[in-house]
């Protein structure tokens, strides 16, 4: 009886310490696994940590290249915009200047002061016509060049004058002439055919020629909006010549200017170009001043 108590007990005892060990076993997996899917998630968060700061600093730096690229960008086009201010100052006092020069030339007494209504001046301009449509004339008050030859040019020069630096200045009015081409000639060489002639057109355009014998050079062009275009608007035409330098003026405003030496001093006169249709020009209150740049 006693024996089989004992055996009962060790039985009981065994069993509970298999569960001990059972319990024991189980909890120190479990603490592992625990630690390790800890491991595992600590690392995950700071994976995850580490992405987010990169790509934080990505952005940032995003951010960082793009408001230096806006800032550049800026700068740039703070550059340019000064430039073209800064061209636009310098062409607007060159402009100034050269139109008070014209104000300072025409102070004085002018030398040659012609109403162009007839030829009873001292200046003896050319007058007759030499075929219909063509010629140099006083007519209705005023003096007319006119052209029916195509491509052709109709001086009219004042031959008792000659002048080496001078203003010249002179009333324009286009009357007829698709295209046609009217102004003023200065610095005439007539034993040479040479000349400058400087001429406005009824389509709003002008130019600065220089003529020499048979040969013809274009020495300044353009159109501008200063210029009265279109038929019977007068446009006032002027010249500043001093030693090499040329200066072109209409209605007061500055066009440019050049330097050529080419011809130092001749006459005066005006003339016109037919460019497709007889032209016919009128031409009134010619006036010369004696000029020097200061």
């Amino acid at each position: 009886m006693i024996s089989s108590l004992l055996a009962a007990i060790l039985c009981i005892l065994l069993v509970i310490s298999a569960l001990g060990l059972l319990v024991f076993e189980t909890t120190t997996h479990y603490r592992g696994a625990l630690r390790r899917t800890a491991t595992v998630e600590a690392q995950q968060t700071s994976s995850v940590q580490t992405t987010a700061q990169a790509r934080v600093q990505g952005t940032a730096q995003y951010f960082q290249n793009a408001q230096a690229q806006i800032e550049a960008t800026a700068t740039a086009e703070g550059n340019l915009a000064a430039v073209a201010t800064q061209g636009v100052m310098d062409a607007t006092a060159t402009a100034t200047a050269n139109e008070n020069r014209y104000q300072n030339s025409t102070d004085g007494k002018a030398t040659i002061d012609d109403p162009m209504t007839d030829n009873s001046r001292s200046s003896k301009w050319d007058s007759g016509n030499g075929s219909t449509d063509t010629g140099c004339t006083f007519s209705g008050g005023t003096y007319h060049a006119s052209e029916a030859q195509f491509m052709y040019l109709q001086p009219c020069i004042a031959r008792a004058t000659n002048v080496a630096q001078l203003a010249y200045q002179a009333d324009v009015t286009i009357v007829k002439g698709n295209l046609g081409q009217a102004g003023l000639l200065f610095r005439v060489d007539g034993a040479n055919s040479a000349y400058y002639f400087f001429h406005v057109g009824s389509n709003g355009t002008y130019a600065l020629d220089l003529y020499n014998g048979a040969s013809g050079n274009v020495l300044l062009q353009g159109s501008s909006a200063v210029i009265n275009s279109g038929f019977n608007n007068m446009n006032q035409l002027m010249v500043l010549a001093d030693k090499d330098t040329i200066t072109i003026l209409i209605n007061g405003h500055y066009l440019g200017e050049i330097t050529d030496n080419s011809l130092g001093s001749g006459k005066i006169g005006v003339g016109v170009i037919d460019n497709g249709t007889p032209v016919d020009a009128t031409f009134a209150n010619v006036k010369v001043w004696k000029y020097e740049q200061k």
